[in-house]
């Protein structure tokens, strides 16, 4: 082959001095030898260091260990004898939950986007039971993708603007309620700039009962597995697009219910008003297939929150 003139000409290279200096690893055997040697004291010092780390490790983990025991035998509730040795079920002796004060500082103003063809009937339905404890300040605009509100929007709009608690002072929450194009799936802004949205009316629901009065709080009961896959048929409910599927979800959600009154028993709870405000959304679609408990438990929730 023909040669080649050097295309790169000699380049001195100035060495970083941000890290530290390595030796020659391409020296005589001997000079290796004797380096090795020479650092093998700190070799041992940092292997007795790293022994020394593992150890505190270990007994700190013990230490946490031993927190955590603690903490779970402290926080077990003792039950009396009486009502262990009692023949009557936990839940024939329903307990009165204890009415703590609304933390101030969970309480954020956010923005609920809409279609009035799946009305958020789970807002009124928590104005009315949060009345004497939380003020739920709901104002209405329509966005531009909306040419006109259905008769059940108007109605549930001046529903919700209306009603107001007739105590003063009480902890607030201001609702902006936008009639917007989104479909099935109504969504909850909390914050303008950074835009993530809760999409769906039954996580909002889930959202509002964590910061709201303690005892609509369903993540402190004892069933709180129960509830969640209730809320879960209820979202599967409305945003299923086949209308076979809407069916057979609403059927599992009527085998949940039973022949009690309500999903928690005697008492209203935020699966009746997450099952009632799905079915109402789907009701001229579904009317057909609702069997006639769960149309009870329609009207027991309407009538006693006004939906």
């Amino acid at each position: 082959m023909y040669d080649l003139k050097p295309i790169l000409k000699p380049v001195h290279v100035e060495l970083p001095t941000c890290m530290y200096p390595m030796k020659p690893i391409n020296n005589r055997s001997g000079t290796v030898a004797a380096e090795s040697t020479e650092d093998l004291p700190a070799i041992q010092a940092l292997a007795a260091r790293q022994d020394k780390i593992l150890k505190q490790l270990a007994e700190l983990r013990k230490q946490l260990v031993t927190m955590r025991t603690d903490l779970k035998l402290c926080n077990k509730p003792v039950q009396p004898i009486a009502q262990v040795t009692s023949a009557k079920p936990a839940q024939s002796q329903p307990q009165t939950k204890k009415i703590e004060p609304i933390n101030q500082s969970y309480l954020q103003d956010f923005v609920v986007n809409a279609s009035p063809e799946n009305i958020p009937y789970g807002l009124l339905a928590l104005k009315k039971l949060w009345i004497d404890r939380l003020n739920l300040q709901v104002e209405c605009f329509i966005h531009s993708t909306i040419s006109q509100l259905t008769e059940e929007a108007l109605n549930f709009q001046n529903a919700i603007t209306s009603f107001e608690p007739k105590l003063e002072n009480l902890p607030r929450i201001k609702v902006t309620l936008i009639w917007k194009n989104v479909g099935t799936y109504t969504e909850m802004i909390t914050s303008p700039t950074a835009y993530v949205p809760i999409c769906g009316e039954v996580n909002i629901l889930r959202f509002l009962s964590r910061c709201g009065p303690n005892e609509f709080n369903y993540e402190r009961n004892d069933d709180v597995a129960e509830v969640d896959s209730i809320l879960d048929t209820c979202y599967l409910l409305i945003n299923k697009q086949n209308l076979k599927d809407k069916k057979q979800v609403l059927n599992l959600l009527s085998s949940k219910l039973g022949k009690t009154p309500c999903f928690g028993g005697d008492e209203l709870s935020l699966c009746d008003i997450a099952a009632t405000s799905a079915i109402k959304q789907l009701q001229k679609s579904l009317a057909k297939d609702i069997n006639p408990n769960m149309t009870k438990l329609i009207g027991r929730v309407s009538a006693v929150v006004g939906i």
